[in-house]
């Protein structure tokens, strides 16, 4: 008999000890079939008993860190503990005085392993600052940049208030001094609803909504009643507990598409093989134009909403606490992984970048150069005699090496990753709920996105 139990992190193994018989279950309680055939019936006495003779024979055995990655492999799991972007599986950062070693993270909101760890990390920031109230503001628009446009112009509005018109100072509206932290949400019908901001405000304890909300809003939507452009409707509340942050800092691992996020064409240097004048093949560099997401935030905070700059604050938080609590040690790192510590006091840096997987990768880019030559040295014949003939070749050929290389860095990958997955667990590292749940939350929505 096996049984396999998972509890929480610790995952065991139950085999039952030499000539033990199997063991039954009806609803007087267990017994022992040792003929295959018969069950025999026990009073609670009698199963207290059985339950002692049965813990004696078994054999509680701690599964192997080989097992519990292919267990964590199997069922998606590998990226609750481990970052699988291929340049943090590769590197990691290690302390030349203490030997000190923290795994690299590619620290995007998309990531499953990245992502909620910045959540925790953000909801512990925005919790520092105390904010007040918590504002809503919909149809900010189709893409993040019209919708940073609008915010903007709202906010302005809102801090500099207004003297109104004519000597009876008609439409005069007070300056409200607000900072505020704002997140973007993707409305689940966003055909028609676009985007919207959520806020949280500090600075003013009430802001009225008819008198000043919804009109600065409408204005700054190019709100119209005719056409439907715009909005006009917003939602705002005092904050009385944790919820409110809570509900605001879910939604920062949303991600959105290239094409709502707007684009921009950036200029990029990359290796490739070339040829000369004369015809003859060699390595060379090339500059192409590649599309790109633009800068356009989605995640906003004024100057002066943080008590505090935002690095000295994570550095605050997190000194001296470990990955139990919330997995804050992976939370205080810069925007590669790097830890926190390195940014303050001395001048130099007392962290240092390791690529573990150097040698390999470097082998891959020399197959494909190797290869890349052997291909075009044969082709030398073709291209004197029928150029076009050539070129069909030359591209089947560069397709098949493309190809080639790129299974042997799969290949690689997979075995940089299943090194990386083995190191956590032997670390055996405590996972919060919090983690977990936004871990689940992130990879349900992945699922619903496609």
């Amino acid at each position: 008999m096996v049984v396999v139990l998972v509890v929480g992190a610790a995952v065991v193994r139950a085999e039952g000890g030499r000539g033990s018989p199997p063991t039954t279950y009806n609803r007087q309680g267990p017994s022992l079939d040792t003929d295959k055939k018969r069950t025999h019936k026990f009073s609670r006495e009698d199963v207290e008993v059985v339950h002692m003779e049965q813990a004696k024979r078994l054999l509680w055995l701690p599964l192997s860190l080989e097992e519990r990655a292919d267990i964590a492999e199997k069922y998606g799991a590998d990226d609750l503990h481990i970052c699988p972007d291929p340049w943090a599986v590769r590197h990691s950062w290690v302390n030349r005085e203490t030997g000190e070693e923290q795994r690299a993270r590619c620290n995007r909101w998309e990531c499953l392993y990245c992502g909620p760890r910045k959540v925790v990390l953000w909801r512990q920031l925005v919790g520092q600052a105390d904010p007040v109230l918590f504002l809503t503001l919909t149809k900010a628009g189709k893409t993040v940049e019209e919708a940073a446009r609008a915010l903007t112009t709202f906010v302005q509005a809102l801090r500099r208030g207004s003297k109104g018109k004519g000597p009876n100072r008609v439409g005069a509206r007070v300056a409200y001094p607000v900072e505020y932290f704002a997140v973007l949400e993707r409305h689940h019908d966003f055909e028609r609803n676009g985007f919207h901001w959520h806020l949280l405000i500090k600075g003013v304890e009430a802001i009225p909504y008819k008198e000043v909300i919804q009109p600065l809003w409408m204005s700054a939507t190019h709100y119209s009643e005719e056409t439907g452009e715009g909005a006009k409707i917003g939602h705002i509340e005092r904050i009385r507990n944790a919820k409110a942050i809570g509900y605001v800092t879910k939604y920062l691992t949303k991600a959105v598409s290239l094409g709502e996020a707007g684009t921009r064409q950036v200029k990029r240097d990359r290796t490739a093989i070339v040829q000369d004048e004369r015809g003859e093949v060699r390595i060379g560099r090339e500059t192409v134009m590649e599309t790109v997401a633009s800068k356009a935030h989605r995640i906003r905070y004024s100057r002066h909403f943080f008590p505090e700059k935002v690095s000295a604050l994570r550095i605050r938080l997190f000194a001296g606490i470990d990955g139990s609590e919330e997995g804050a040690s992976e939370a205080g790192q810069a925007q590669d992984g790097k830890p926190l510590e390195s940014e303050e006091g001395r001048g130099c840096s007392t962290w240092i970048l390791v690529d573990r997987h150097e040698g390999m990768r470097q082998e891959v880019e020399d197959y494909k150069q190797k290869r890349f030559i052997e291909v075009f040295s044969d082709l030398q014949e073709e291209y004197r005699t029928d150029k076009q003939g050539y070129e069909q070749k030359k591209r089947a050929a560069l397709a098949v090496i493309v190809g080639e290389a790129r299974e042997l860095a799969r290949a690689e990958y997979k075995r940089c990753k299943r090194a990386a997955l083995l190191r956590a667990l032997e670390e055996d590292r405590p996972l919060s709920r919090r983690i977990i749940n936004i871990w689940h939350y992130q990879r349900q929505q992945a699922r619903l996105v496609g």
